[in-house]
């Protein structure tokens, strides 16, 4: 874990500002994560938290403040340009090519790579890790279960090789054992040193998987902190529902 203050973060958010139109999805967000930490958003439904990682990977325009990666700025609308310097972004909803087989599509995660051999020695570790993607690695990926998806877009974005692996929702419609299957992958992703930021609605999973949270409702954080210290907050539940107005760091 990143202890606050001991040196730059590798992402650094301040005061954005994401607008559609006249709705304001994001006001005034600042945020952190440091090297090798794994951060939570967590909120409710239509919170901002797409908005927010749309923004870092470079789909979304913000409409001010700054997003800086490795202290370098990230352009908006330049996604591809954001992959190649080590943001992968796992989106909800999974967004499987369902055409496309297995290996198919774990080989696009790998195209802004150029050294093929140790791609395909990943992908075969991906296989060992997750064997039903070895067995099925000719067949559609849209006939894989929700579960078997999720392990594939995660795999598809690891070959990217990535500092910062993001992840929108990774528990959205899975059964509980798949849940924990997929929370294991993080766990195990992170002993190897990378840095996480994951977005849930299920706050007691972000909670207990992350080293600090951040509780998101209505465009703006309304509580921030310790993940432990968080969990045993009596104000957590009235920020999560967006009663707390202030933001707690």
């Amino acid at each position: 874990m990143t202890i606050a203050g001991a040196s730059s973060p590798l992402l650094s958010i301040d005061n954005l500002v994401v607008r559609y139109g006249q709705i304001t999805a994001l006001s005034s967000i600042s945020l952190h994560v440091g090297e090798g930490e794994v951060v939570s958003i967590v909120g409710p439904n239509g919170a901002g938290k797409s908005s927010l990682l749309g923004a870092i990977a470079g789909l979304v325009q913000p409409s001010g403040g700054h997003i800086t990666f490795a202290g370098e700025p990230i352009a908006p609308k330049a996604l591809e340009r954001t992959v190649r310097r080590g943001v992968a972004l796992v989106p909800e909803g999974r967004h499987v090519f369902g055409g496309l087989t297995v290996l198919e599509n774990l080989t696009l995660g790998a195209t802004v790579r150029s050294d093929h051999n140790a791609v395909k020695d990943e992908i075969a570790r991906f296989f060992d890790i997750f064997p039903i993607l070895g067995e099925r690695r000719n067949e559609a990926a849209g006939r894989l279960s929700g579960g078997e998806q999720q392990m594939l877009v995660i795999a598809r974005a690891m070959l990217s090789k990535p500092r910062l692996l993001m992840l929108d929702e990774p528990s959205l419609g899975l059964a509980p054992k798949v849940t924990d299957r997929v929370y294991e992958l993080l766990a195990e992703i992170r002993a190897r040193g990378l840095t996480i930021l994951v977005v849930e609605q299920n706050a007691p999973r972000a909670l207990k998987a992350a080293d600090r949270t951040y509780v998101l409702n209505g465009g703006r954080v309304r509580l921030a902190g310790a993940s432990v210290a968080l969990a045993a907050d009596p104000g957590f539940e009235a920020a999560y529902f967006g009663l707390r107005t202030e933001a707690k760091n």
